[in-house]
């Protein structure tokens, strides 16, 4: 809500931000053209993987290769599955897996040793007999989670800290669902934090040449500074989490 707030504010301060676009005129059954071309394939894709997991029919890793079947037959039912744009496809995703694969692999043989060692339990104990205060040692967390965005993807975060993280956090009696929400929103803030975000690898990919990563550092301070401003307003008052998930109970 606060980016949405903040491009509307913008583009109402500055409209040359955001200039209008010439749009065709369609009449006519013509004017849903661009509706189902544009929208209702990515919206549906979008439906298939979430119902297959609400309804129970999958697991999200089933779900993912549902949904991958599904934009292959959709890219057959548009007469875009070629085998020039297939192997292009299969190429991106083999590096881009490969990579993050490799990274959870070590995150996840990390986490594994501290486990098995008793490291964990070990660096547990440690922390919660030094007396901190449990707002102190929160804060600590969060200033971890955010120093691992610079360099680490989202996962392999997860798996590094949680094991240690989560057993503070019940041994301090602190609301998992008020730290839960401040975690993710610290992920969220390692997908825009320069020089590895994956938000900031995949803008470069898409943008024009002319588009330096100067030019995506630049522009993304910002939100890096929404972000933080409303990582600090759950900190403060933790109401703001928790209000909903309550008022659903």
């Amino acid at each position: 809500m606060a980016f949405v707030v903040y491009i509307i504010v913008r583009v109402k301060l500055n409209p040359s931000l955001a200039p209008r676009a010439a749009f065709t005129e369609y009449h006519g059954w013509e004017k849903f053209r661009p509706f189902f071309q544009y929208v209702v394939p990515l919206v549906s894709i979008f439906v298939v993987v979430v119902a297959s997991m609400s309804a129970g029919w999958a697991t999200p890793t089933e779900s993912a290769a549902i949904g991958a079947l599904f934009t292959v037959l959709l890219a057959a039912v548009y007469r875009a599955l070629t085998m020039a744009n297939l192997l292009r496809a299969l190429r991106g995703t083999a590096a881009i897996s490969g990579m993050i694969l490799f990274i959870i692999l070590g995150a996840m043989t990390f986490s594994q040793i501290l486990s098995f060692s008793g490291a964990s339990n070990g660096v547990v104990e440690t922390i919660a007999t030094l007396g901190l205060p449990p707002m102190g040692l929160i804060a600590a967390m969060m200033l971890v989670l955010i120093f691992l965005g610079l360099f680490v993807e989202q996962v392999s975060m997860m798996l590094i800290t949680l094991p240690i993280f989560m057993p503070l956090v019940q041994k301090l009696g602190v609301d998992p669902i008020w730290f839960g929400v401040m975690f993710l929103i610290c992920m969220q803030l390692g997908l825009l934090l320069p020089p590895h975000g994956l938000l900031l690898m995949t803008m470069k990919g898409v943008a024009p040449r002319e588009v330096t990563m100067g030019h995506i550092f630049r522009a993304v301070l910002p939100y890096i500074a929404m972000s933080i401003a409303v990582l600090a307003l759950v900190f403060l008052v933790p109401a703001v989490a928790v209000w909903l998930p309550k008022a659903l109970v």
